[in-house]
């Protein structure tokens, strides 16, 4: 049995030269400080290949320790089956424990673990669960280190070689966290300040505002006593106009009602020229009438003498019959004549007054017809007036209520300054 063990350490040590060519240890000038400090060297590297398939046997165990803790806290749970699926997971976390004991400590290597990191950063997997779980991990893997055939000699080798790689992780892992949380902090002080000069503007904008808005309030309750007083007088104006405008109404009803009067007497009128036109008409033909006869009588007289003149003595007196009946037959002609003709000039005369009068009466029609109108119009403007009073009245009403308002408003502004005062001194506290 000793021999066996004898026989094993032999077989270790030629198994890690073995791996010599296999192990490679190359990272950044930064992180040597740190490989010297936990003393990571090739040799370990060597070492941790040697186990290589004992820890792809262990793997199911390790991982399933790592997550049987986190998955029984419900809030890591709910995160984990946000992000991804537990078996997925399981599957990532085999390749990266499986990574740390290929023995290549590359830039590779490292950021591999940091995006690993990274990530847990992102979906909000705090330290404190990813380090405890981890140490289950550790704890898995160096149960069944001890528990292996190895000589307890090689067992410790194994266990101090493993425990700088896991340590090694604890520190990348603890880098990013720290890097996180420095980004953080620079955010929240960048943050504050951006805060504190946001809060600076606004304290100057709102004192600013605050004397702008108080010089306004003051112009604006000036403005709103004028309003004020120029509603009231508008007011006033506004009902006698009113009263102005229905006493014009009445003025021009009454013209209206004139004029149909006057509109009626034309009409009359015009009516009794007709009928003396017509009058003169008949005069006219009742003078051609006395023409005629008087030429049948002038005719008859002529008759008359010649046979007074054959009758000889006997017949004188009838000759001088017959002579005065003609000479009246020729001034009653002349007389028939000049009636006709004063007939006829007062017919043209009642044609051209009948004319006029017509055209009186279509002026004195369409006048008072425009009148009819005024009247509308006037009507009108009465009710628009006395809507237009009735607004000014309401808007004298809400000018009072725009001053109160106005008031409450130069109170606010009041508050808005002593609140900006108020923040400058948290402004100085930040």
């Amino acid at each position: 049995m000793k021999w066996f063990k004898t026989a094993k350490v032999v077989t270790f040590d030629a198994l890690i030269e073995a791996e010599a060519t296999h192990a490679i240890l190359k990272v950044p000038s930064s992180l040597e400080e740190q490989l010297h400090l936990i003393d990571l060297t090739i040799l370990d590297l060597q070492m941790v290949r040697v186990i290589y398939t004992d820890v792809a046997h262990w793997m199911p165990s390790m991982v399933d320790a790592f997550y049987e803790e986190l998955i029984r806290i419900p809030s890591l749970r709910r995160l984990i089956e946000h992000h991804s699926t537990l078996e997925r997971l399981k599957g990532t976390l085999s390749r990266h424990i499986l990574q740390m004991f290929e023995g290549k400590v590359t830039m590779e290597y490292i950021e591999a673990r940091r995006r690993i990191a990274d990530r847990h950063v992102q979906i909000g997997l705090q330290t404190k669960w990813y380090v405890a779980a981890f140490q289950k991990v550790w704890n898995v893997l160096s149960d069944k280190i001890e528990n292996s055939d190895w000589p307890e000699a090689e067992r410790i080798r194994i266990m101090r070689s493993a425990s700088k790689l896991f340590n090694l992780e604890q520190q990348i892992v603890m880098t990013m966290y720290e890097g996180q949380v420095e980004e953080e902090r620079q955010a929240i002080e960048l943050a504050k300040r951006q805060v504190g000069e946001g809060v600076q503007r606004s304290i100057e904008g709102l004192a600013a505002m605050s004397e702008e808005s108080s010089a306004n309030f003051q112009e604006i309750e000036q403005h709103a006593k004028r309003v004020s007083l120029t509603t009231d007088t508008i007011s006033d104006r506004l009902t006698k106009a009113v009263v102005e405008a229905e006493d014009g109404v009445t003025l021009v009803e009454e013209k209206t009602h004139h004029f149909q009067d006057v509109v009626h007497d034309l009409t009359q009128t015009t009516e009794q020229v007709a009928e003396l036109s017509r009058l003169s008409e008949e005069i006219e033909q009742i003078a051609g009438m006395v023409t005629t006869i008087s030429d049948q009588t002038n005719l008859l007289s002529l008759n008359a003498s010649i046979e007074a003149a054959r009758a000889g003595e006997m017949g004188r007196g009838f000759t001088v019959v017959a002579q005065e009946v003609r000479k009246l037959a020729e001034e009653s002609k002349q007389s028939a004549a000049e009636t006709s003709r004063i007939a006829q000039e007062i017919t043209q005369k009642m044609l051209v007054v009948s004319k006029r009068m017509g055209e009186t009466e279509s002026a004195v029609v369409q006048t008072t017809t425009e009148m009819q109108e005024i009247v509308h119009v006037f009507s009108r403007i009465s009710e628009q007036t006395e809507v237009v009073s009735r607004q000014v009245r309401e808007l004298s009403s809400d000018t009072s209520d725009v001053a109160g308002t106005i008031e409450g408003m130069r109170r606010i502004a009041d508050s808005i300054a002593e609140t900006a005062d108020n923040l400058q001194e948290v402004a100085a506290s930040i």
